[in-house]
Formats: C-alpha cells, sequence, structure tokens
C-alpha cells in the first residue's frame, strides 16, 4: 500500500503498464494541457478580464457575462484534451441540454477528480461556485476573487451571497462529500450543502460523474501521472430534481439531515 495515503485513495490495485512508450505520451500530452491552462489562466486575468470591465462596470454584470466566458472558455480546454486524447466526454443531447437551460438552482455532483467542476462550467453557462479559501493565494486567484464564492466567510454570510447570485439567475455548484471521492467508497457527505440549499431555498440538481479511474487527477495522486489504460472518460448523468418542497415544513436541522441524506442516495443510485 502506498505510505501515509489513506486505504480509500490508494492506487496499488491498478492495473500495470503495458505500454511505457505510449504512457509516458499520455503523461506528456496531459502536461501540455496544464500548461495551456496555467497560460490561458493568465490570459484571462490580465487580457480578458480588463478589456470586459470596459463594457460591463458594475459586479453583478461582471460576473454574470464572466462566468459565460469562462464556460466558453472551458468548453475549448476540454476540446483541446479531447484532441490531444487526454480525456474525453460522454453526455446524453437531453441531459446537455437539460444543463444548459439550469436557472437558479443548486448543482451537486461526486468529485471523482480535479477537473469536474471544469466541465461543469462548460455544460451550464451562468454558474457560481463555492471554492476553498485557499484558492486565493493560487494562480487563479485573480479569476476567483471576481467571480466565485470562497468558503472563508461566516456561513451565514455565504449563504446569503449564493442566494443573492441565485436570484439572478445564476446556478451554485456545490461537491456534497467536500473533497474529491476517494477511489474506493464515498466520504461522509457533509450537512453543510444541504443547509446552503435549505438557505437559498432553490431546487436541487444531481449530476453523476461516472467514467474510468481518475488516477493523476485524484486526492493524494501524482500529477506527472495518468490513468494508466488509456484517455480519462467522464460519463455524465443528470438525476431527477431534489424539490424543497418536502423540506419546507421541517425543523432547519431535521430537514438538512434528511436532504444530506437524499442528496447521498440519489448519487450513490447510479450503477456503472
Amino acid at each position: 500500500m502506498s505510505k501515509n495515503i489513506d486505504p480509500r485513495y490508494s492506487h496499488d490495485d491498478i492495473e500495470p503498464i503495458k505500454n511505457y512508450p505510449a504512457y509516458i505520451f499520455r503523461c506528456f500530452r496531459k502536461l501540455l494541457c496544464f500548461l495551456y491552462f496555467g497560460v490561458g489562466t493568465l490570459i484571462i486575468i490580465f487580457v480578458l478580464f480588463p478589456i470586459l470591465h470596459l463594457f460591463f462596470w458594475t459586479k453583478k454584470s461582471f460576473r454574470k457575462h464572466g462566468h459565460c466566458m469562462i464556460s466558453a472558455i472551458l468548453q475549448h480546454f476540454l476540446w483541446l484534451m479531447k484532441l490531444l486524447h487526454v480525456s474525453k466526454i460522454e453526455i446524453s443531447k437531453e441531459d446537455k441540454q437539460t444543463l444548459r437551460n439550469l436557472k437558479s438552482t443548486v448543482i451537486i455532483a461526486n468529485h471523482p477528480s480535479m477537473l469536474d467542476v471544469l466541465h461543469i462550467f462548460s455544460f451550464v453557462r451562468n454558474a457560481d461556485c463555492i471554492v476553498k479559501a485557499d484558492l486565493k493565494k493560487s494562480l487563479v486567484s485573480g479569476i476567483v476573487r471576481r467571480l466565485y464564492i470562497t468558503n472563508d466567510n461566516d456561513f451565514d454570510v455565504m449563504v446569503a451571497k449564493c442566494k443573492e447570485c441565485m436570484e439572478d439567475g445564476s446556478n451554485l455548484i456545490i461537491f456534497p462529500e467536500g473533497t474529491r471521492t476517494p477511489r474506493h467508497g464515498t466520504n461522509p457527505y457533509k450537512k453543510g450543502a444541504a443547509r446552503i440549499a435549505l438557505g437559498t431555498g432553490f431546487n436541487v440538481q444531481p449530476v453523476h460523474i461516472g467514467g474510468n479511474d481518475k488516477y493523476g487527477l485524484g486526492k493524494h495522486d501524482n500529477l506527472l501521472c495518468m490513468n494508466h489504460s488509456g484517455p480519462y472518460i467522464y460519463k455524465f448523468k443528470v438525476l431527477p430534481q431534489i424539490t424543497m418542497d418536502k423540506y419546507k415544513d421541517l425543523n432547519p436541522t431535521i430537514a438538512a439531515k434528511h436532504l444530506t441524506e437524499d442528496m447521498k442516495e440519489i448519487l450513490e443510485s447510479v450503477q456503472e
């Protein structure tokens, strides 16, 4: 077993590499994509954002159009990953259209890799997200600070910000596990996701992310590594919405408990 790694995240059971030259070339293409992403992030912050500010002065208008711009850019980035055979996406036309048409909805999903939120952003034009405050010190800080909600606020303040954005038509992405899903099993679902959904009052849209092993993109993985057998495959399935009506007459603590259980049940109901 890998040293100092939670057994649930262990990758000792992954099938061995059969073709080392092909594997090394896939790793190289993956690193090219990450380099492209880094350069693109700097272009967004120092070139595209200033241009966007010339046309949309208010914070609300800038955020709305900034979200749409990020969605379009990520579609291009994921297309590049597909072109280089680093990853590919499988989603039905109906599910893709459902995500495209979402408005004022809380989107929840399991979280097998670091690219999950990028995929959902690419599907949903106007999506907000609660991100770790640590990202304000990272390469993407210039984007996070201007467009998204960080988790370093007081909880009630954070919920108020989420509700304000959603009342203007934005969707909110939340990963109920709070961190990346382990390779074996799941993490406990945090009640914070349910409390935020209940606090905003908007319906919840579960999305299941499946496919093959995401080794190299999971928690505790070496970013220089890659899936041993081929490109990453992302399978997206839109599940039935969870409406808030069934929880409105419950005590807030009980409502959060039941909603958390319902989130877990529906996301884990998908069998691949």
